[in-house]
């Protein structure tokens, strides 16, 4: 049986929990300022009842309310606003039935809105191949270039963003255990530091570009704008494509984990290195993007 639990409680025990939490302060706020807008909503203004209120009195009819509220209200905030509201509620929720406190999530049923920004863009399983036999084309043509083909292998295993690509190090990289690590000097995006497995096709691609251009620090010491140029250039059009990014590679990598379904909702986050709103976000993308193409794919009810 669960335990009784007031709502002052609750608030009072998930920000301890919030504070331990592995994340930004600014995920942190963002979740903390969320729940207590809903806080407020449902005492009408009158925090101190909280006292009153048991997280067993909590429905979904709740939810529902304050989201129509939301976005009904004068001067209402941008549909991606209104999800990251929905997803500060869940992930409360979700902690109340982990530790315990309710034994059914009234979040658990309120679907995400499709937000009406552009959908990124990402690579077939037949565009993949074609773009790596351009790469693999261009590392051993004459005046070979093996940067495209090992950032291009990297970032469709690991998934990693172009900022954190293009920082990485010769010490970052352990091509015996086939290991790449994501590091952060600043402190605040700790959170976001990982080790990512790799295969022994990728280990070989860096392994060929580690031995041809012999990097003393950077492993790849040309600039995102310039590397995209040549993606754009030497890679893309022998590939049928026309144009291809980090994004589009980082995407790629996201949408074939989650068809795939092997990484939990854990995994996926640390291997993007996301906040939870961050992750909440991707996933709502990667839901639409796979219902467009193969309704069949689509994973619902992660947790």
């Amino acid at each position: 049986m669960a335990e009784v639990l007031r709502l002052d409680e609750a608030l009072a025990r998930y920000a301890l929990h919030l504070k331990r939490r592995p994340i930004s302060e600014n995920t942190r706020k963002a979740f903390w300022g969320d729940l207590n807008l809903f806080v407020r909503f449902i005492t009408r203004e009158d925090t101190s009842v909280t006292a009153r209120w048991r997280v067993a009195d909590l429905r979904t009819e709740h939810i529902r309310a304050f989201l129509q509220h939301e976005e009904n209200r004068p001067g209402a905030n941008s549909p991606k606003s209104l999800e990251r509201r929905l997803t500060s509620i869940k992930v409360f929720f979700r902690w109340l039935r982990e530790s315990g406190y309710i034994t059914q999530d009234p979040a658990d049923g309120i679907p995400y809105r499709p937000a009406p920004e552009p959908l990124p863009a990402y690579l077939t399983d037949a565009q993949v191949e074609a773009v790596m036999r351009a790469a693999e084309a261009l590392a051993r043509a004459p005046k070979p270039d093996t940067r495209p083909l090992a950032i291009i292998a990297l970032i469709l295993e690991t998934g990693m963003k172009k900022s954190e690509c293009l920082r990485l190090t010769l010490d970052d990289v352990d091509l015996g255990e086939r290991l790449v690590h994501v590091r952060y000097a600043e402190q605040r995006l700790k959170f976001k530091e990982r080790s990512l497995p790799i295969s022994r096709g990728c280990a070989q691609a860096l392994e060929l570009h580690i031995t041809r251009t012999q990097p003393k620090v950077r492993l790849f010491t040309c600039t995102g704008r310039n590397l995209e140029y040549i993606f754009n250039r030497r890679i893309a059009p022998p590939a049928g494509l026309d144009s291809l990014t980090f994004e589009m590679l980082r995407w790629t990598c996201a949408v074939r984990d989650y068809r795939a379904g092997e990484l939990d909702a854990e995994a996926m986050r640390y291997k993007f290195g996301l906040s939870p709103v961050g992750w909440s976000e991707m996933e709502a993308k990667l839901v639409r993007l796979l219902a467009q193409t193969a309704p069949q794919d689509v994973r619902a009810g992660r947790a």
